[in-house]
């Protein structure tokens, strides 16, 4: 058998009065997608901050700078280009005032941050939690709150080890055999920087517990979108920091977003469009200690992103790994169309599925009851690979590389990029391998996966390693993971990036 490669071009996305393939260019040339929107188009961005007073006072110098230009000072200007102002970007005033920030008690956070790492973390996370919701129900309030968090706090409480809960009952109760909870978590034993440990659940989730994910939770109970910060934003001279002005492009579209603006949109090949990543995530019941539910996340060609959280699923001992009866996916995929119809106000034309595990009989018939209705339904694995190309040259394969051998597709969704002039990536890229029902299709189902690893909204990055559908399933999950069992997540991904 002989390979047969093709480059794919890199794929435009949709700003508000033109496309381009490059982020920061587009906002720049055309301006968010937003526009398209009239008055759904926030005017200003108002944000709140919350934290100990040095790092209000950081946090605020620094979206203070954001409002005005901030030169990158590297000599690549097209990975790195100057930032010429929020309001210049995003269309949008940037707008902060003192009464919405909250500046935690100097005693209290001190106090809390004398105890020990588990206790801290609950008494600074409590500390968070009410001065968030305190501005959630302000009259006239921000948009968004930034949470500065300081770097004593970054130290001692970012990731704490946290013991398992018991298995039933009160105090006392028998926890799973270890070997059984080792077999269980086998399966994620992933290496790093694979589209596997980004979307399934990892080894250390029930063990670990971070302050991002409980602060999401928290500022989701109060409806407040938050965007945590560190000092390696706000204090320059940081080791290992990015420019001032990459700092400002990435915080200012998440900011934006997350005030209710949409900064660019997927071309899809099909109007009503609808992507969804289905995927597993760590769920604490007071029954049992390893329970997986499903998760699906899902976005729109028409507007924003959502995700859902779907009801406990069974563990496969033969298989090792969880999966979809036949009426949890008929159920999981039918609450994604009702929810896409309540946001777009209509049923999808099309759907588009993505795992990064084979579709089951149970999960393809559950599927296909709950779409019955949708003309068009693709059904995509997506999973990584030892599959390797070697180019000639200094630089790696470019990405959008698909090399097709035999019945297997291979696709480079990272690698060299002629508009940044360069592979900006931590590790030589790999390709991951996409299996589709139709898996000669000239390169449709890749040019789509290479269009939605262009919907971060959370940086101005022209691109994440793997599409949006499965990126950040994990992190998804870890927030979901903080929401009891009987209450539902809200489902906007404001809440969850």
């Amino acid at each position: 058998m002989k390979p047969a490669i093709l480059h794919l071009s890199a794929p435009a996305v949709e700003f508000g009065d033109g496309d381009h393939d490059s982020i920061k260019h587009g906002l720049l040339l055309h301006g968010p997608y937003s526009l398209r929107l009239g008055p759904a188009h926030p005017d200003s961005t108002r944000v709140g901050i919350v934290g100990p007073r040095s790092a209000v006072t950081g946090a605020g110098d620094f979206v203070a700078r954001c409002t005005g230009p901030l030169k990158s000072g590297r000599s690549n200007t097209a990975l790195a280009p100057d930032f010429p102002g929020f309001e210049a970007v995003m269309r949008s005033r940037l707008v902060r005032t003192d009464p919405w920030d909250r500046v935690l008690s100097e005693s209290a956070y001190s106090k809390a941050m004398s105890k020990p790492p588990r206790m801290a973390f609950k008494q600074v996370v409590r500390l968070y939690g009410d001065a968030i919701r305190e501005l959630s129900e302000m009259d006239t309030g921000p948009d968004l709150v930034l949470c500065a968090l300081p770097a004593d706090l970054v130290k001692k409480c970012a990731r704490i080890e946290q013991h398992p809960r018991p298995r039933r009952g009160k105090g006392g109760g028998r926890r799973p055999a270890k070997g059984r909870q080792s077999k269980q978590l086998d399966l994620f034993q992933h290496a790093r920087g694979t589209v596997e440990a980004a979307s399934q659940p990892g080894p250390d989730d029930l063990t670990v517990r971070d302050l991002r994910r409980a602060l999401k939770a928290v500022a989701m109970k109060a409806r407040m979108p938050i965007q945590l910060v560190t000092p390696n934003l706000f204090v320059d001279g940081a080791r290992g920091q990015q420019d001032p002005a990459t700092r400002a492009w990435n915080l200012s579209v998440a900011l934006f977003y997350k005030a209710g603006g949409l900064p660019w949109r997927v071309k899809a090949d099909a109007p009503y469009t609808c992507f969804v990543g289905l995927s597993f995530h760590h769920l604490w019941t007071s029954s049992s200690h390893t329970v997986f539910s499903s998760l699906a996340q899902a976005f729109s060609s028409e507007g924003d992103g959502f995700a859902l959280r779907g009801s406990a699923v069974p563990w496969d001992e033969d298989r090792r790994q969880p999966y979809l009866e036949e009426e949890q996916a008929f159920e999981l995929v039918e609450k994604v169309i009702r929810t896409y119809k309540s946001r777009v106000g209509r049923e999808p034309l099309r759907v588009v599925i993505h795992k990064t595990t084979r579709y089951l009989d149970t999960e393809v018939r559950g599927i296909s009851r709950a779409l019955d209705r949708v003309p068009s339904v693709d059904l995509i694995t997506i999973r990584s690979t030892d599959f390797r190309l070697l180019r000639q040259g200094t630089y790696p394969p470019h990405r959008g590389t698909l090399c097709t051998f035999g019945d297997a597709t291979f696709l480079y969704t990272a690698g060299y990029t002629s508009t940044q002039q360069t592979y900006d990536g931590p590790h030589i890229p790999a390709p991951v391998e996409v299996i589709s029902a139709q898996p000669h299709d000239d390169g449709a189902t890749a040019r789509e996966i290479l269009g939605l690893t262009k919907m971060n909204w959370n940086s101005a990055d022209d691109h994440v390693a793997f599409p949006i559908s499965l990126q950040f399933a994990r992190k998804v999950g870890l927030v979901m993971s903080e929401v009891p069992p009987d209450e539902e997540p809200h489902p906007s991904y404001r809440f969850y990036m």
